[in-house]
């Protein structure tokens, strides 16, 4: 899925609302929206540590893990709205 076609999907998408994501591999993951921000992330340097950069992806919350995470655009084929 390309970021435009991901803004296109969530934009209507209140955060928090429940969503389905439909994976190339054909998992469906029951999950939350966290954020409409689908940017990829930059390369970050910190004294001796560096944070590589990230592809463009999706912030969720839920499924089988707790807290927030990334589920990266590339590997989403739909996103679906299911309650909020």
């Amino acid at each position: 899925m390309t970021k435009d076609e991901a803004k296109k999907a969530i934009k209507d998408i209140p955060i928090g609302a429940k969503i389905q994501l439909i994976q190339k591999s054909g998992n469906i993951m029951d999950v939350r929206l966290s954020s409409h921000n689908v940017d990829e992330t930059a390369e970050k340097q910190y004294d001796t540590l560096t944070v590589p950069k990230l592809p463009p992806a999706l912030l969720v919350n839920g499924h089988i893990r707790q807290g927030n995470y990334r589920v990266e655009l590339e590997d989403i084929v739909r996103i679906a709205w299911v309650e909020d």
